[in-house]
């Protein structure tokens, strides 16, 4: 199965934000087709079922800016628990919301709050 980067999956999220229709096809095993339908056009997307619950919950486009808010601007919590295969990160903020991604998607955020907080000094 294609494995899709986080800027990927970015797009995919807020492309499935803005569309008129969604058809979601379980196939067998981890395997997931998204069709998303706007004005006219369907954009088919193949994602893991984890990544797909991501795109629904809207993780790649609300709750990753709602991290990087809080991180800028006051401070989060990380905790990493490498047993768990599909969110082994917890992220907590000052509101006591917790959010829970992997590693990579870990990455993608602190990379993010580095930049911004760049942008404010």
């Amino acid at each position: 199965m294609l494995k899709l980067s986080v800027d990927e999956l970015v797009e995919i999220n807020d492309f499935y934000n803005g569309t008129s229709k969604v058809t979601i096809t379980y196939a067998k095993g981890n395997t997931v087709l998204l069709e998303l339908y706007d004005g006219g056009d369907i954009e088919e997307f193949v994602l893991s079922r984890r990544d797909l619950i991501m795109v629904l919950r809207n993780f790649y486009v609300e709750d990753i800016c709602d991290i990087v808010h809080s991180a800028v601007h006051g401070s989060i919590d990380v905790k990493v628990d490498r047993s768990s295969e599909h969110y082994p990160v917890q992220i907590s903020v000052e509101d006591g919301h917790k959010y829970y991604c992997n590693l990579e998607e870990l990455k993608y955020i602190n990379d993010i709050i580095d930049f911004q907080k760049q942008m404010l000094s």
